[in-house]
């Protein structure tokens, strides 16, 4: 229960600010999906000369002053940079830090992991314990764990993939609905401007609304969190977020609570001119699950390495599948 405790701290502030698919990248072990259509008979990948479509790009929008419109055009755009993520590949190192009630860590444990797009969802698979390769037994327990998951999609009926890509779906659609929540829990103050990744930005700060109405579950949190949006001006994309939990969050008539303080650090990096990428998370909370002593942890999730990859299946005689070749992103 301890070493996931960063996760889970992790998970319930991301949905706050950012759509469902980039909180569940965060978690190692489950990865946000999909719903794109892929054919069960081989793993296919996006080609890499598919650059976005006029329908895939955000819609260019008309000069505004108005703080809560530039909030509401972020919230907009953002699915696009999860639909451009799928043409790309990265490594991810997570540091997790077990710290006492002094704030002195007790514990560390890092994993690096090779992310991959298979089957219309992200795979995270461990390639690294504490900055080292991976043992000839590990090695292939991940490879098994990896196998095991292909075979599973491909031989996935057509029934069970129709009902998966609904859920999916119905999950993003949920958390996207969580996320408008955010233009109306919040007064919004403009506070400077600044560069990321070399673009200029709003740095725009949100203050909960005491009379706030959510209109989806769990949205009342909103009143308990405070924060600071950095918002591109090109193309409003939603580029940082600071976040951090001004009074306790419940969940489940008490099971789960994270305390006040909690805070997060949200970071992307303009990737190859085309999208916003998820580059560093950062997590330092408190938080209490049932009736187990309090649990203090640091996480770190750094996203680097972004490469491009194109694919050209191929059924030949005799062999079920031929694997895609990866591009670096030039």
């Amino acid at each position: 229960m301890k070493k996931h405790i960063a996760g889970i701290i992790c998970a319930v502030l991301m949905v706050v600010s950012w759509l469902k698919v980039y909180a569940e990248q965060s978690s190692t072990g489950d990865m946000a999906s999909q719903s794109q259509q892929t054919s069960p008979a081989a793993v296919t990948q996006p080609n890499a000369s598919q650059e976005g479509t006029d329908e895939e790009r955000p819609l260019p929008f008309p000069p505004t002053n108005d703080l809560k419109e530039i909030v509401r055009r972020a919230t907009e755009v953002d699915h696009h940079n999860f639909e451009r993520a799928q043409r790309y590949t990265c490594v991810q190192r997570q540091v997790v830090k077990q710290l006492d009630k002094n704030g002195n860590v007790k514990s560390t444990e890092i994993k690096t992991y090779d992310v991959n797009f298979y089957f219309g969802e992200f795979y995270p698979k461990l390639i690294q314990v504490d900055d080292k390769p991976l043992s000839e037994k590990e090695q292939k327990k991940e490879d098994e764990k990896l196998e095991k998951f292909l075979d599973k999609r491909r031989n996935e009926s057509e029934a069970d993939r129709q009902k998966r890509l609904e859920k999916d779906k119905k999950e993003r659609e949920e958390g996207r609905a969580f996320v408008k929540d955010v233009v109306n829990a919040y007064d919004f103050k403009l506070v400077g401007d600044d560069k990321v990744s070399g673009e200029d930005t709003w740095v725009i700060e949100a203050t909960p609304r005491s009379d706030f109405k959510p209109t989806q579950p769990h949205a009342d949190m909103l009143k308990k969190i405070k924060g600071r949006i950095w918002i591109e001006k090109k193309e409003y994309n939603w580029v940082k977020l600071e976040a951090e939990a001004t009074d306790t969050i419940s969940f489940g008539l008490f099971l789960f609570r994270i305390h006040p303080g909690s805070r997060f650090v949200l970071e992307t990096s303009h990737i190859n001119n085309e999208f916003w990428a998820l580059h560093r998370l950062y997590i330092n909370g408190s938080a209490r699950i049932a009736l187990l002593k309090n649990e203090t942890a640091e996480q770190e999730d750094v996203f680097f390495n972004f490469k491009k990859f194109s694919t050209s299946v191929k059924i030949l005689p005799g062999v079920q599948e031929v694997q895609p070749e990866k591009q670096e992103q030039k």
